[in-house]
């Protein structure tokens, strides 16, 4: 392989400081547009070149680069990757999970590996991994545990018996975030080992990249946005943002919100509805007599395994409902899957809880979304017939557009996913839904669908046409699964002074 040097010019003083610094975590915010990426790609490279050899004059180096879900990583991250070190460096494999970027010369071994979050799979695989180092590219979409965990992944490889690490961390980069996230937390109070670094605004006079960016690229991408996308996207502020088409646009403020929270009444049991995985949260309801659906409050759990979840969950309920029965407990249905120990989710829920969890009767997630949205568009006796209470601060946020359909670049114009995106908020609007299934919410919207669909018997015919088979004649024998009807139900550093890459 011939030897090529790629040289590279950090985007500013702050992106060049991040390089320089050899802080355990580095976290490189900043606008639209600023370079983070491109940094933090030449950084995993040149770190890689500066690892140390192995007693056989070899320098190992394992890497994750990490994405909230595989489409970003494969339309984003890795095109960018790509622009730094093309897949005809090595070997790129791109029909496994993860996709692996192998690249070998006659001094360096390096493995990168693009790791997706959005399959309970790939969290398994990164959490199992044995990395030198690692980057977490837009880590305001991942839970901090995420984080947390990989901590204690990384500098395990090489082993000490092969050289051991020259260095090893995780990078950061990402937009700002809203100021409820972990990430805010972490800029506001940075843990010690841990360094910041935040890029001036771009439409400041010490703005980063403008070098590699269109003419006045700030100034029109600012052209018909509002203050607070200006202020998170191009000024580089936290703050909050709806970056999608809303899950819930009957949703309203001032219709569905009170001013003062509703207490739960006297003698009426409550309902949870629980989502698992990364970041398991439960939502806890009361339907009322007279048919309205109370959100009493939200329980969000970070940093938690299942059986943490399950014990602060039981102590949070003692704690401030005390007077009220919980007469069901309804969870996401993949906690039926049997973990390395055996054991389902429901079996640990139903072990250290005081409740019988089962799961909810579906995982579709239209059904769940109009089941919820139904209960949006009820008024009882002139009053909203879903009503949150203030407190509900994740579930409020989520339903103000955190919550939300990401936006899909497309030829003919914008589409959007068929499925809500994935973050801070989807975790406790999943066990809102997963709650209001258990109270019967999936029956209300099937029957409205039955209604609307109701048939009606052709006239002049001498057989049932909707019989799945026509005449009787056809019927299947008895016993014999055929089609559909009979399945079994699924569910549903200075100027060009960093040689990166040396080939």
């Amino acid at each position: 392989m011939n030897t090529q040097i790629v040289n590279f010019t950090p985007a500013g003083p702050v992106a060049r400081a991040f390089m320089q610094a050899d802080a355990f975590v580095r976290l490189l915010v900043g606008p639209l547009g600023s370079g983070k990426t491109s940094a933090a790609v030449v950084e995993v490279l040149r770190r890689a070149q500066m690892q140390g050899r192995g007693t056989d004059g070899m320098r190992r180096v394992r890497v994750a680069i990490i994405r909230n879900t595989f489409s970003e990583l494969k339309s984003t991250t890795i095109k960018s990757w790509e622009m730094w070190c093309p897949p005809q460096y090595g070997r790129l494999t791109l029909g496994t999970s993860p996709i692996v970027h192998h690249v070998q010369t006659s001094e360096l071994d390096m493995e990168v590996l693009f790791v997706p979050l959005d399959k309970p799979e790939d969290v398994r695989k990164l959490l199992s991994l044995e990395l030198t180092f690692a980057w977490i590219d837009e880590c305001r979409e991942i839970p901090k545990e995420v984080l947390d965990a990989l901590t204690g992944r990384v500098g395990r490889y090489p082993s000490k018996l092969q050289g051991g690490c020259t260095w090893s961390g995780i990078l950061l980069t990402s937009n700002p975030s809203d100021t409820e996230s972990w990430l805010y937390k972490l800029v506001s109070d940075p843990p010690e080992g841990y360094a910041i670094f935040r890029q001036p605004s771009g439409r400041g006079p010490r703005a980063e990249n403008l070098d590699n960016l269109p003419a006045n690229y700030y100034q029109r991408i600012a052209a018909g946005k509002d203050a607070e996308w200006i202020k998170v996207f191009i000024d580089g502020e936290f703050g909050f943002v709806v970056e999608g088409k809303l899950v819930y646009p009957s949703f309203r403020d001032s219709v569905h919100v009170p001013a003062e929270r509703i207490e739960p009444l006297h003698g009426i049991g409550l309902v949870l509805g629980a989502d698992w995985g990364l970041t398991p949260a439960c939502a806890i309801l009361q339907p009322w007599p007279d048919g309205r659906i109370v959100v009493l409050d939200e329980f969000v759990c970070e940093n938690s395994g299942i059986v943490r979840f399950a014990q602060a969950l039981a102590k949070y309920m003692q704690q401030h409902y005390p007077d009220n029965d919980v007469t069901a407990a309804v969870g996401d249905p993949s906690g039926t899957t049997r973990g390395p120990d055996e054991s389902t989710v429901f079996e640990i829920m139903n072990q250290h809880t005081p409740w019988r969890w089962r799961p909810a009767s579906t995982n579709e997630v239209t059904l769940r979304i109009e089941a919820v949205s139904a209960a949006l568009n009820r008024m009882v006796d002139g009053k909203p017939g879903f009503q949150l209470n203030p407190g509900c601060g994740t579930l409020r946020k989520g339903f103000a557009g955190g919550y939300h359909f990401q936006k899909i670049a497309a030829g003919q114009g914008t589409t959007y996913h068929e499925t809500p995106r994935k973050n801070q908020y989807s975790h406790i609007h999943d066990a809102l839904q997963y709650a209001v299934i258990g109270i019967g919410g999936a029956n209300v919207v099937l029957n409205r669908e039955r209604r609307r669909m109701r048939p009606r018997m052709a006239e002049g015919l001498d057989y049932n046409p909707l019989e799945p088979y026509g005449p009787s004649s056809n019927r299947p024998p008895r016993g014999v699964v055929w089609g559909d009807r009979w399945a079994k139900p699924r569910a549903t550093v200075a100027d060009s002074d960093y040689p990166i890459l040396s080939m």
